[in-house]
């Protein structure tokens, strides 16, 4: 059994125990692993025993405060059988107590630096994989757009037109009724204009036209002054609403940024 074969089957029996608890069990055997040295892992699984005793003894340490087995301490789970233990000398290491006390030193140093390199591989990895996501999401939306593209284009064209036919008919309703009004003003001016000839010849004929022309210059007038003023008050109020129509998207996005 190597060091990742006996990891991954004590997490699996650490499974019962709360989360910050099998955390800092299993931070605990990692760094026993890391202070042993890769060299040293077989020898350190034989010196552990079977993943199922280790669990045991961290569950058995959970249970009992005062337990010979072992306890959690600001490292993590300390095994009582390890305290008085260092880790397995390399090859070549002097067992003089001066020399064991330098190559401590170096090997803190080795530690330090390959705790170092591993952190910056982690952030290394998790830099790929975020800009494998960004590549992805811009891949995505390309897709998008070349699918919907023949879509979009036409619908946006049509919705276009569509507007710009509305605006024309409200514009050329509001025109004809103004130029409606007008005209029959001028009809107005020209039956009293008619009225005022007939008199000579015909007075009857005369006043009749003059008073029929009377009356259809103010319909006209009425109907210009009430088509200006609905030109006044409708218009400017159509065109806001279409430019707040088509401002509302771009507000939106500047919401949601």
């Amino acid at each position: 059994m190597n060091r990742i074969q006996f990891m991954t089957e004590l997490a699996a029996l650490l499974q019962d125990i709360s989360v910050e608890e099998r955390v800092e069990a299993m931070k605990y055997y990692n760094d026993y692993f890391d202070e042993a040295g890769e060299e040293n892992e077989e020898e350190i699984v034989r010196e552990l025993g079977s993943p199922a005793k280790v669990a045991a003894e961290v569950k058995a340490g959970l249970g009992e405060a005062s337990s010979d087995a072992g306890e959690f301490r600001e490292t993590g789970y300390t095994d009582t059988r390890f305290e008085q233990k260092e880790a397995p000398a390399y090859p070549g290491q002097e067992k003089d107590s001066d020399e064991a006390g330098g190559g401590t030193e170096k090997q803190q140093g080795k530690y330090t630096r390959e705790e170092q390199r591993s952190n910056n591989n982690w952030d290394t990895g998790s830099e790929q994989t975020k800009q494998k996501n960004t590549g992805l999401k811009i891949v995505l939306i390309i897709l998008v757009i070349l699918v919907g593209l023949p879509v979009i284009v036409p619908a946006g064209i049509a919705l276009i037109c569509a507007a710009v036919a509305v605006v024309v008919a409200v514009v050329a309703l509001f025109a004809g009724l103004a130029f409606a009004s007008v005209m029959v003003v001028l009809l107005g001016v020209t039956l009293v204009g008619a009225g005022i000839a007939c008199l000579i010849p015909e007075a009857s004929a005369g006043l009749v036209l003059i008073g029929g022309g009377l009356i259809t210059f103010v319909i006209g007038l009425i109907m210009t002054v009430a088509s200006v003023r609905a030109c006044m008050i409708v218009l400017p109020g159509f065109f806001r609403g279409i430019i707040n129509l088509i401002r509302r998207p771009f507000h939106r996005r500047k919401a949601v940024a």
